[in-house]
């Protein structure tokens, strides 16, 4: 490890080389990076270097002063720029593993506190912040959870902090902190986005504050604010308040107003006439909104590149009536590049609009929607054949047929979704693997996969890496091995709710697919163990709640897949403390655990846990287990958080 450093940092200092290309050179393993603390650094760099069988600790223990000390003095010599682009890869890869990368030296510190770009505030994290305002500061958003104390104090400390954050998410509060909006008005300009989402009250009154507040905001979500009928008038947000705000926000680009049930077609008149910078709108389960509206914002907002409508008024006679008035106004939309419709009355003839229309269309979803037909679908499929999203969810007169139909012009989709067509079986799986040479990801849940109605030619499909194919009831595993087969590079799966699974059919996608990092099985009661001996060194995430698994399949899982990082058992009554000691004492990367389905926990046993597996970050509990206050406090300390759910 040491030599090829040296080696490569001659190269560095001596060769006319681009710095990309120079990188490229540096023949480190990744994996060092990723660990949790400095002795499995360290047993990852000795096998690194020597090729051998890590022994154990007390044996390595020079090795830790000699050759880790070393690369500890000398990994300064390389110049910044090259440890900070090796950074950013890693981050890329895997953005949760800066905290092991800090571990490594301080100059490995220095230089990854400035990769840290979100941080989720808590109660037990608000005594840390002015020392983690101080540590990161390059800090772009921050996400503020359920707080016990003031928001208004929270938010006064975070303008005092001389961030330049770019996004605030305050979703999920009571109210609205105006005196802390308002301190954050004044001391930080840089703020863009916020995030009012599932807010206890908020009302016209509330947009005035943010937009006299922020009135530099290029993105708002104020969606779904908590909604009762004995709530006066002034207590909602109304036609009113979103045309004084828009008349504010001038420079708004993306804002969503999803379930605000009192809204009109004057609210999208204010938005599209007052903010000429609008890019994005989001208008879900907004009842007295009509396609009226919704044109009218389409086609008189210039830089439109993206409108997803749900759920309007599709029973009301008005809605009907002024459908043709939605298909015209595409006509004007010469920026639109992703169109999502969802539960709604769409025509032939407004997907036949979309397809003359000629937009730079990307993604486009029509979900759940009725009143079209496949010659309409056909329509604008055959006109947009460089689509790279598609979302065809609930459809239900599609079939293998149609599917086979539409294959040819969907040459550039890469990912695409079929949930709930209840008529697609395995031949439309096999089809688009075959046909669809540039799909990365599957979506084919609650389909009737495990069915197959003419035989299709397994042919593989070496870009397809994910696939979630949830409550497919007929599945079983002859399906499942056939589907890993013509995927060998498969590294999402999700199985969850599909009887017929059992733990060989998962063995065997295993064994065809040795790059699988995420693994979904749960509520999948056949699933005991993962039925297989091979090292699954790169499986970090296996979801297996209320599934079959017991003591013997985590034994399975824990000497199989070392690396485990997140572990998910909740509601598996066959697990027990001595199933999940094993995976503690072997997982060495652990940092997330669901246990809230295990019957025999203890406090003590849970203070083990985080004192044995030092990278444990999160543990999830049954509801009413508290391991009581000062058992919380020493975990906390240990940099635990304890959740019941």
């Amino acid at each position: 490890m040491i030599e090829r450093m040296q080696g490569t940092q001659s190269a560095l200092l001596h060769d006319g080389m681009s710095l990309n290309f120079k990188i490229k050179r540096l023949q480190i393993n990744k994996e060092i990076f990723f660990l949790p603390n400095r002795y499995l650094a360290v047993e990852q760099a000795y096998l690194s270097i020597t090729g051998r069988k890590t022994p154990d600790l007390p044996q390595i223990n020079s090795f830790l002063f000699t050759k880790f000390s070393l690369m500890e003095d000398r990994c300064v010599d390389l110049p910044r720029e090259c440890w900070e682009i090796i950074f950013e890869h890693l981050r890329s890869d895997r953005c949760q593993f800066l905290e092991p990368v800090s571990l490594v030296c301080k100059s490995f510190l220095s230089l990854s506190n400035p990769l840290l770009l979100s941080l989720t505030i808590s109660t037990l994290t608000v005594p840390l912040l002015p020392r983690l305002f101080h540590r990161f500061r390059c800090l772009k958003t921050i996400v503020v959870g359920q707080l016990s104390g003031d928001l208004n104090v929270l938010l006064s400390l975070i303008a005092r902090s001389d961030l330049r954050l770019q996004s605030l998410d305050l979703s999920n509060q009571k109210s609205l902190p105006v005196e802390g909006l308002r301190q954050l008005g004044s001391r930080m300009k840089s703020l863009k986005s916020l995030k009012c989402r599932n807010f206890g009250r908020l009302c016209d009154r509330d947009l005035i504050k943010i937009s006299n507040s922020l009135p530099w905001l290029e993105e708002l979500d104020i969606s779904y604010p908590s909604f009762e009928e004995t709530m006066l008038s002034e207590e909602r947000v109304t036609n009113s308040g979103i045309e004084e705000m828009s008349g504010k926000l001038r420079e708004l680009q993306k804002i969503d107003v999803s379930g605000n049930y009192f809204i009109s077609d004057k609210s999208l008149v204010a938005l599209s006439s007052n903010c000429v910078f609008l890019r994005e709108i989001v208008l879900h389960d907004c009842c007295f909104l009509t396609p009226s509206g919704v044109g009218f914002a389409i086609s008189n907002s210039a830089n439109l590149v993206s409108v997803s409508v749900k759920g309007l008024g599709i029973h009301s006679s008005l809605f009907r009536a002024s459908l043709p008035n939605i298909d015209i106004s595409f006509m004007c939309a010469r920026a639109l590049s992703v169109i999502e419709f969802s539960r709604m009355f769409i025509s032939d003839a407004l997907l036949c609009s979309i397809a003359k229309s000629q937009l730079p269309l990307k993604k486009l979803a029509i979900s759940y929607c009725q009143n079209f037909t496949l010659e309409g679908l056909s329509s604008i499929l055959s006109a947009y054949q460089f689509l790279g999203e598609l979302d065809l969810s609930g459809l239900d007169f599609l079939t293998d047929q149609c599917m086979n139909d539409l294959s040819r012009y969907l040459s550039n989709v890469t990912s695409i979704s079929l949930t709930s067509c209840s008529k697609l079986t395995n031949s439309t799986f096999f089809i688009l693997t075959k046909t669809c040479s540039s799909l990365t990801e599957i979506k084919m849940e609650r389909t009737n996969l495990g069915e197959e109605h003419f035989v299709v030619d397994l042919v593989k499909n070496t870009r397809i890496s994910i696939l979630k194919l949830s409550g497919n009831m007929r599945m079983n595993d002859s399906s499942l091995c056939k589907f890993a087969f013509v995927c060998p590079n498969l590294q999402l799966l999700d199985v969850s709710s599909c009887d017929g699974i059992t733990g060989g059919g998962i063995a065997d996608v295993l064994k065809s697919c040795n790059e699988v990092r995420h693994l979904e099985v749960e509520f999948c009661g056949g699933v005991k163990t993962l039925g297989t001996d091979s090292k699954l060194y790169k499986l970090g995430i296996l979801k297996a709640a209320s599934s079959g698994i017991c003591d013997e399949g985590l034994a399975m899982v824990a000497k199989t897949c070392p690396w485990l990082l997140h572990l998910d058992l909740g509601g598996c009554s066959a697990v027990s403390v001595k199933g999940v000691k094993k995976i503690v004492r072997r997982c060495k990367g652990l940092r997330e655990i669901n246990v809230k389905g295990c019957p025999d926990l203890d406090p003590n046993f849970v203070s083990w846990m985080v004192s044995s597996r030092r990278s444990l970050r999160k543990i999830i509990l049954p509801i009413g287990f508290s391991p009581g206050y000062n058992k919380r406090e020493f975990l906390f300390r240990h940099g635990c958080l304890i959740h019941n759910c």
